[in-house]
């Protein structure tokens, strides 16, 4: 994937729609294939899906109206995605988890996680019935860890042995945002 210059125009941070199912699968995918250890979904699960799973994903749903997604662009370039997953069954609809994480290496430390985060934040703050969020991210993936401290999670408990990549087992660690 050839990316513009750091300097090639603003990010912008949107609401991913159907129409932005094919950038969308590949950039996952992308991130599935380079770090199979941050995600509990695998490369070769989401190779196998077809496009239509990531247009539905990406539609608005009435009965789900705490899920979206988010991309953060550059001119017409997705550097990074992020997703919010609401829960409805009625004893955990005031929770939602961020899932689906990915910002390309090639803009790494150019803020688009921090973008990514602030807009998902700031967007579930405006769901009334939600309380709070959570997360898990990968022990070891320090830079991951930090950037959702930064934006105000706090750690709450590890799940070792939570993913495992051939005859290695990595830990999760769970983390939570309090909207209200």
């Amino acid at each position: 994937m050839a990316l513009a210059a750091p300097d090639a125009g603003p990010l912008t941070v949107r609401r991913l729609g159907p129409d932005d199912a094919g950038v969308y699968h590949a950039l996952r995918l992308r991130g599935l294939e380079e770090h199979p250890e941050a995600f509990t979904s695998s490369a070769q699960e989401e190779a196998a899906r077809p496009l239509q799973w990531a247009r539905d994903r990406l539609a608005d749903a009435p009965a789900r109206p705490h899920d979206f997604f988010l991309g953060a662009f550059r001119g017409p370039q997705l550097l990074g995605i992020v997703g919010l997953q609401g829960r409805y069954r009625p004893k955990e609809r005031h929770n939602a988890t961020v899932v689906g994480m990915y910002v390309v290496p090639e803009v790494s430390g150019q803020g688009v996680g921090r973008a990514l985060m602030q807009s998902l934040l700031e967007r579930a703050v405006a769901l009334p019935d939600l309380v709070q969020l959570d997360l898990t991210v990968t022990e070891g993936n320090e830079a991951a860890r930090v950037l959702y401290a930064r934006c105000g999670f706090a750690e709450w408990g590890t799940l070792p042995r939570a993913v495992r990549i051939g005859e290695r087992y990595l830990g999760k660690v769970h983390m939570v945002y309090a909207l209200r």
